[in-house]
């Protein structure tokens, strides 16, 4: 269950850092904060590649929107909440 929540909060970094991508160009991550960056994009890549191969990126004008990312955190909001429930029930 906390794997899930810390997966659920990388996530939610990886949206954040994708709208800091977007919209502050002149920002490159240097020391600490691209070691975090690079964690944040290399742990979720295993799950969001393989989707993003079936459902790539729409394009909506001049963004992209990244329907991968979109589907594989509400699977693992829906997996969390299937095991809370299944908990409650035992």
């Amino acid at each position: 269950m906390f794997a899930l929540l810390l997966l659920t909060l990388v996530l939610l970094g990886r949206v954040v850092l994708s709208f800091v991508f977007a919209y502050a160009r002149d920002w490159h991550p240097h020391g600490l904060s691209a070691l975090a960056v690079e964690s944040v994009y290399t742990s979720t890549d295993v799950l969001i590649k393989p989707i993003r191969r079936v459902f790539p990126p729409v394009q909506l004008g001049g963004l992209r929107f990244d329907v991968a990312l979109l589907i594989v955190f509400f699977a693992v909001a829906a997996l969390r909440f299937f095991l809370a429930v299944l908990r409650t029930s035992l």
